[in-house]
């Protein structure tokens, strides 16, 4: 059965895409909190987005599937569950108004003012342009120097390998076993696979890769369209 995380680019789940005219930022007030939170809690939990994203695809299916900020909130949760932040079954309770078991964890008040310090610097940054594009990067998001030479350039023609990474991969099923051409190299990264799980990689090479839609979906696909997609090289093998 395919994962609910899994359903794009698969026919059997087309459908109309509705556009909202006037669409506000946030429909309720609890989604601009559950934003503004989670602002605070990556850093806390490890800045590991992949962790979040791993959370998510393990939430119950009816959870995953109802609402965008939901699907973080019902995350964010279990993480804090497994980290010690909270008991489990504590945010039922104190909401049932029963009461609750904390947490063995707490948060020690210089963690908190450093925590709350470096979010509000974020949030109204004034930084020289070179710190922003070339140093940012390394601090808080994936990118890394290479360890290796890149095995794929632009023009090349590739298959992404007919297998998965387990239990946790940024490899879109839709595009497995498909053929494609390299058409941009990304740089290297560390690889979501490991982060989710919180395993040691080296940094992967990143590549953007041109499917036809016709082998993706075959005769029934537009023609004359393509899709590209952001692979990892291990995701890839020479066509």
């Amino acid at each position: 059965m395919t994962a609910p995380s899994d359903m794009g680019g698969r026919s059997e789940f087309f459908g109309p895409v509705v556009r909202e005219p006037n669409e506000p930022v946030f429909h309720h007030r609890w989604e601009g909190r559950v934003f503004g939170f989670s602002l605070f809690l990556q850093p806390l939990l490890g800045r590991n987005t992949d962790i979040l994203r791993f959370a998510m695809e393990r939430l119950p299916r009816e959870v995953y599937l109802s609402s965008y900020y939901e699907r973080w909130l019902g995350a964010f949760e279990d993480l804090l569950v497994q980290a010690g932040y909270l008991a489990p079954g504590e945010v039922d309770a104190r909401i049932d108004g029963r009461a609750a078991q904390a947490g063995p964890r707490w948060l020690s008040r210089v963690r908190l003012v450093a925590l709350t310090k470096g979010v509000r610097s974020l949030l109204r940054p004034t930084l020289p342009r070179w710190f922003a594009g070339q140093v940012l990067p390394r601090l808080l998001g994936t990118a890394r120097p290479a360890l290796r030479r890149q095995r794929f350039s632009v023009g090349d023609r590739v298959r992404v390998r007919g297998t998965r990474a387990v239990p946790y991969t940024r490899q879109p099923g839709y595009v497995t076993g498909k053929p494609g051409v390299v058409v941009a190299h990304l740089g290297a990264t560390l690889l979501p696979d490991a982060a989710a799980v919180r395993r040691h990689a080296p940094p992967h090479h990143l590549y953007t890769v041109a499917f036809t839609a016709a082998d993706l979906w075959g005769a029934a696909a537009e023609p004359g369209t393509e899709v590209r997609v952001d692979l990892y090289e291990s995701y890839l093998e020479a066509a």
